[in-house]
């Protein structure tokens, strides 16, 4: 390009050859089918077809040119000199380069969405027909009227439709495997005899300048580039397939060209109107078929609109999983009505730890069979939908035979008494249920009240059912007036902490103590634990509340191993279930030790057997908290899952034997005989055996005997402040 514009310029300013520039219009022609070779080369199946087919139709363009080159010699008066052979050429180049881009696969389509495209490409079609008309209209022809002028008007009418083709293939229909940057390279190709025609009168003056000449090499750089944009997309192994305008965007599903296209159409349509006066036929009856089209794809477009609109909204109200109604439907349904209605609320009892233990796949597959068996126990005539993840809703009349709350909830317990078919498994999955039942202006706050008596269902256990009462709104309400005091006390300082002394028997030493919080809101009475540790531990306070109480404790045995030396205590702090869970536990463990300064095996972690028996991420907490040195207790151990299988899991430091098993010593052999096999199993372990709840000194002696190093409860000492932890420490050291 640079050579030729160098040998044009030179051509005005000395004499040259009138045949100087074809040569480098025949190199920079050739060069570009070369280069479409080489895109072949490094593409696949239909991308390499297409730059073979292309690299061709440029070859014989080449050819075509050199034609030229002697009929421009044989003719030098003529603006551009076309023989028939040339002429011939061009054409055949123009139709091979079309029928390449015409085959180009697109990409799938529905038959709706095929039809769309359709009307798209014809609104295309029909605009560039128009402006093309109106193009050969005003352009000056440089050629006598007869044969050349013809292939001109032909050539034109081919690269243009070359153009469009391309533009509809890159920006509408798909590209298949070719890079759809190189096809935005190659449509400028459309404007370039367009361009010739404008330019053969100016180049008339000098006999090496041609039209035909000074365009060549413009195609033959567009086509090297569009060639090097696919080298470099199929070595990059970048997926061209339905590109949009950036080449390497995904394909929009509304494309602009059809818009872009009327547009200029119409601007042009408006132009002629303006200079001439009136519109000439031709184009009017155009502009009324474009119109037509228009029409017939905006209706399309509204219709198509209408039915994604009615899907979205029937996904939107739709569960994907189960095909269920969703909790939006449900709650919808319930505003309706005010009939008598019945709704109950189920949940899969441990499906968290069902989906944990054997995966996403087998808990997806257990709540479709879920879902199916709830359905076809409750028959046709309810409303069955999925609430939440593992939570499902009924919803029926008051004239089913399955209306009564108390009956319903029965009836899906029991249909969970078989096991769920699952796989190649038969997996025993219960539920746990709460019901409610209204009319009038009741019904939509059934679900709800259902969903109140399922929590107070599942606070007692699994397997079981619950129908609201009117309590149930009391007690709701004054959980959700705890939880807010909660987060006030919380924020303004009004928790503390006592310490239960744990001694070393028979002397009752202190060796330890455990973090127990207390709760004085200010100008009210003490809440007790039992009361507001539940709360905390639904509404999720208990990690900020657990995170407090971990960073307390460990100051103050920090401030105590200050003073004391190694006569300080260890400390023993509470970690909930629902702290298990989070998985930066381990990191903030780690960053309050670090904080006060206290070494890692001062520190015990209490936590109990039901939050750590189904595995999954509590007991890989667990694991995480071991190896920062601190150590693990089971507490109330015997109460909960209790397994010697968990003792081999779980990296357990210490067992915490619960109340009920101290209070039957100095009984009967069968009664102390628990007692006696948790002290036995701690020392066969290597494990620390604490003994909670001793009361007596008879019950202390006993213990001693029965091999308990460790004892706590009231008749070593109620829980005390850390100011009274440390008078004892003087005391002791005195």
């Amino acid at each position: 390009m640079l050579v030729a514009v160098f040998l044009g310029v030179l051509g005005v300013r000395t004499s040259v050859p009138s045949w100087a520039l074809w040569p480098v219009a025949w190199g920079a022609v050739f060069s570009a089918a070369a280069g479409c070779l080489v895109a072949a080369y490094t593409g696949t199946d239909a991308g390499r077809a297409f730059w073979r087919r292309l690299g061709g139709a440029i070859a014989v363009l080449g050819l075509g040119s050199i034609s030229q080159t002697v009929d421009t010699t044989r003719h030098p008066d003529e603006m551009i000199a076309i023989g028939p052979l040339s002429g011939a050429l061009y054409f055949t180049a123009v139709a091979l380069a079309v029928l390449a881009l015409l085959r180009l696969p697109g990409r799938r389509r529905s038959w709706r969405a095929s039809v769309t495209l359709w009307m798209d490409v014809a609104i295309v079609g029909v605009a560039s027909a128009l402006v093309l008309l109106q193009l050969l209209r005003v352009l000056p022809i440089p050629a006598p009227s007869g044969p050349a002028a013809a292939a001109l008007r032909v050539i034109v009418v081919g690269t243009a439709c070359a153009a469009v083709v391309a533009i509809v293939k890159v920006g509408m229909s798909g590209t298949g495997p070719v890079c759809g940057r190189a096809l935005w390279m190659l449509s400028p190709v459309g404007l370039l005899p367009p361009l010739a025609m404008v330019l053969a009168p100016a180049f008339q003056r000098w006999a090496h300048l041609n039209a035909s000449v000074a365009v060549l090499p413009m195609l033959g750089v567009l086509v090297a580039l569009a060639a090097r944009a696919q080298t470099g997309a199929d070595t990059a192994g970048a997926a061209p397939v339905g590109q949009g305008l950036g080449g390497d965007l995904p394909q929009r599903t509304v494309s602009r060209i059809p818009y872009v296209s009327v547009g200029v159409t119409a601007a042009m349509l408006l132009a002629v109107t303006l200079r001439a006066g009136y519109l000439p036929e031709r184009l009017a009856a155009g502009a009324v078929v474009l119109i037509v089209l228009v029409l017939v794809r905006q209706h399309a477009a509204l219709r198509d609109n209408g039915r994604l609109a009615d899907r979205l909204a029937d996904q939107a109200r739709y569960d994907d999983l189960t095909g269920l109604p969703n909790r939006r439907y449900f709650t919808d349904t319930l505003h309706r009505r005010t009939a008598g209605t019945t709704v109950a609320v189920c949940d899969l009892d441990d499906f968290a730890a069902l989906n944990d233990r054997l995966g996403d796949g087998t808990g997806d597959e257990i709540l479709r069979k879920a879902a199916e068996r709830i359905t076809l126990t409750v028959g046709g005539d309810a409303l069955v939908a999925r609430l939440l993840g593992d939570e499902f809703g009924v919803l029926l009349p008051a004239e089913h035979p399955l209306a009564d709350p108390e009956r319903l909830a029965a009836v899906l317990l029991q249909a969970f008494q078989a096991p769920l078919p699952v796989g190649d498994h038969d997996l025993l999955v219960t539920v746990t249920a709460g019901s409610a039942d209204g009319r009038d202006e009741a019904v939509p706050d059934l679900l709800r009240r259902a969903e109140l008596a399922l929590q107070a269902a599942q606070r007692i256990g699994t397997n079981r059912h619950q129908q609201h009462t009117p309590d149930l709104d009391t007690s709701a309400q004054h959980h959700a007036d705890l939880a807010a005091a909660l987060r006030r006390g919380l924020e303004s300082g009004e928790f503390r902490l006592l310490y239960q002394p744990i001694v070393e028997l028979p002397a009752g030493t202190l060796s330890a103590v455990e973090a127990l919080v207390r709760w004085h809101p200010a100008g009210g009475r003490p809440v007790s634990p039992t009361e507001f540790i539940p709360v905390a531990e639904q509404t999720g306070l208990i990690v900020d509340l657990g995170a407090w109480i971990l960073d307390k404790a460990c100051a103050d045995a920090a401030a105590w191993r200050h003073r004391h030396g190694d006569a300080a205590p260890r400390i023993s702090v509470n970690v909930s279930a629902r702290q298990l869970l989070d998985p930066e536990l381990p990191a903030l463990v780690s960053a309050v030790l670090a904080r006060h300064h206290l070494p890692a095996q001062q520190v015990t972690l209490e936590i109990t057997e039901t939050a750590v028996f189904a595995g999954g991420p509590a007991l890989n907490t667990v694991r995480a908290l071991r190896e920062l040195g601190v150590g693990i207790a089971l507490d109330d151990f015997g109460t909960g899952h209790s397994s010697l299988t968990l003792l081999r899991t779980c990296p357990v430091t210490t067992l915490k034997v619960d109340k009920s098993f101290i209070d039957e010593l100095n009984g009967s052999p069968q009664q102390e005989a628990i007692a006696a096999s948790l002290s036995g199993i701690a020392t066969t372990l290597g494990l620390g055996a604490v003994a909670e709840g001793v009361e007596t000194q008879e019950q202390a002696d006993r213990l001693h005997v029965l091999g308990y190093r460790f004892a706590q409860g009231f008749h070593f000492a109620r829980p005390l402040p850390a100011t009274d932890i440390d008078a004892c420490l003087l005391a002791t050291a005195a």
